[in-house]
């Protein structure tokens, strides 16, 4: 075989492999990017499901004004928790910096973690006031189905149990 001819399929053969692997690595990319960028699907093809709202609505059987108040209920406590929660980081990198200072003030720091634990509080007297106004919506019939679906849709938003989730869902719709 001609030595130019040799040379000539070498470098075809390295621009395929080339080519070959950037369509590869693209792909691995693209790959990535769409199985962490894109909205799970939590419930296929049932947008009413896609938060606790829907599912309380359908289970509960709702009317449309108890579905709305509830509706507005939870945005107003997730504005609140939005907020308090903002607050708590703050004070836990101001904590943070507080520890790892090379001169720390150890009354500071209590003083921060006593900030932390009042706001962890308030946040919770905050779900427990969300509660207490989500009882006065409801009927004594919607409550008692309530108590049972807690600790259900607790575990069903968990995310270790997504794919689970999503096979419980096909196979119980799918009858």
């Amino acid at each position: 075989m001609d030595i130019f001819v040799q040379k000539k399929i070498l470098v075809q053969l390295v621009v395929l492999l080339v080519f070959i692997n950037m369509i590869s690595i693209g792909y691995f990319f693209w790959k990535d990017y769409y199985q962490h960028h894109h909205e799970p699907e939590l419930f296929p093809k049932m947008e009413a499901y896609k938060d606790v709202s829907g599912i309380l609505k359908k289970e509960l059987n709702l009317t449309q004004q108890q579905a709305e108040q509830i509706q507005s209920l939870r945005n107003d406590f997730f504005e609140k928790e939005k907020v308090l929660a903002r607050t708590i980081r703050n004070e836990k990198d101001s904590m943070n910096q507080a520890m790892f200072n090379i001169s720390t003030d150890e009354n500071l720091v209590k003083e921060l973690a006593q900030k932390i634990s009042a706001n962890e509080y308030q946040m919770e007297m905050l779900r427990y006031q969300q509660a207490r106004e989500l009882k006065t919506i409801c009927t004594p019939e919607q409550l008692e189905k309530f108590e049972h679906l807690v600790k259900e849709i607790r575990d069903y938003f968990r995310p270790d149990n997504q794919p689970k989730r999503k096979e419980n869902f096909n196979s119980n719709h799918s009858e």
